[in-house]
């Protein structure tokens, strides 16, 4: 009976901190849209006609800078536009996702 306890307190205390880092190791980087899910903004629901800047969310684990460089310029091409790096910051994304990218779009 006290091995079995022993087990189930190992399971309770270890599990939570799996969980956790599968969680922090599966981020997958993508398009920071601020005010994406306010209903109020006038914006909400529609897709842009122009942009002038795109931000990507990533962690450094699973993220190249050319795959966010990547996903900066397509972001950009559907405006006929260039990505341009500007800065990364660490105040943008959530947690999970914690460095931002910031690129502006230019015309070429």
């Amino acid at each position: 009976m006290g091995w079995f306890r022993l087990v189930r307190l190992v399971a309770r205390v270890c599990l939570p901190f799996a969980v956790l880092a599968g969680c922090a190791g599966s981020t997958v980087p993508y398009v920071y849209k601020a005010g994406e899910f306010n209903r109020s903004s006038p914006n909400f629901g529609k897709e842009p006609t122009d942009i002038t800047s795109v931000t990507i969310c990533y962690g450094t684990r699973g993220s190249t800078p050319e795959e966010i460089r990547d996903m900066a310029q397509t972001e950009c091409a559907q405006f006929e536009k260039t990505a341009r790096f500007t800065d990364q910051n660490y105040q943008t994304c959530p947690l999970l996702t914690p460095v931002a990218a910031h690129f502006d779009c230019v015309k070429p």
